[in-house]
């Protein structure tokens, strides 16, 4: 039996993972540009493309507040020393998640092999 599953990944897995470097990890590791596009790949090059120009255009203490929420899981609110200052974060995070949303999530081959009561799952990605 094979069936193709969309992996659930959430705007804000896809935003703490572009905010702490790891797609641009991912590509580093890889290495070579001329590799062919698999989902993942396609899947990354999407996110950065959609999330750099919009973060190079973000004020340097701005990017400095994001990048150290997503990599220690505080709350915005630790962040906003006044209203006005919430209120751009909360600007910032609705135009995130809706640069992130409509990025097609990479597909896996799911194959299940029922043996009695033993079932054996094997993913390969793309």
């Amino acid at each position: 039996m094979r069936d193709v599953l969309i992996v659930e990944t959430s705007n804000l897995d896809i935003l703490t993972d572009y905010f702490t470097g790891r797609y641009t990890a991912y590509l580093d590791y890889i290495k070579y540009p001329d590799e062919p596009v698999t989902d993942k790949k396609r899947f990354v090059l999407e996110v950065l493309g959609k999330l750099d120009p919009f973060v190079s255009n973000m004020e340097s203490e701005l990017l400095s507040i994001y990048v150290d929420k997503y990599r220690t899981h505080k709350p915005f609110m630790f962040y906003a020393n006044n209203l006005a200052q919430q209120a751009v974060i909360n600007s910032l995070n609705k135009k995130l998640n809706r640069l992130v949303k409509d990025i097609k999530r990479p597909q896996i081959i799911f194959k299940c092999q029922s043996t009695g009561l033993l079932s054996h799952n094997v993913i390969a990605t793309q």
